[in-house]
């Protein structure tokens, strides 16, 4: 897989630690890889806790920006 992968996953986030940038809260990693890598490089198999994003598209007009 590849970076999309974790970008799509509700347990992605960036940490904003200049070492460590990206992390998963199910697997409670933190790395310089994506996390999706660190999980197939130590146990060899795709990731198990992958669950998508719900993303918020309720949108309501309040007006006209100008």
């Amino acid at each position: 897989m590849n970076r999309d992968y974790c970008n799509n996953c509700q347990h992605f986030y960036i940490t904003h630690k200049r070492n460590y940038p990206y992390g998963c809260r199910a697997f409670g990693v933190i790395s310089k890889k994506i996390p999706y890598l660190e999980v197939r490089t130590i146990s060899g198999t795709n990731c198990a806790l992958f669950s998508k994003k719900n993303k918020n598209v309720n949108i309501k007009k309040k007006g006209l920006l100008a």
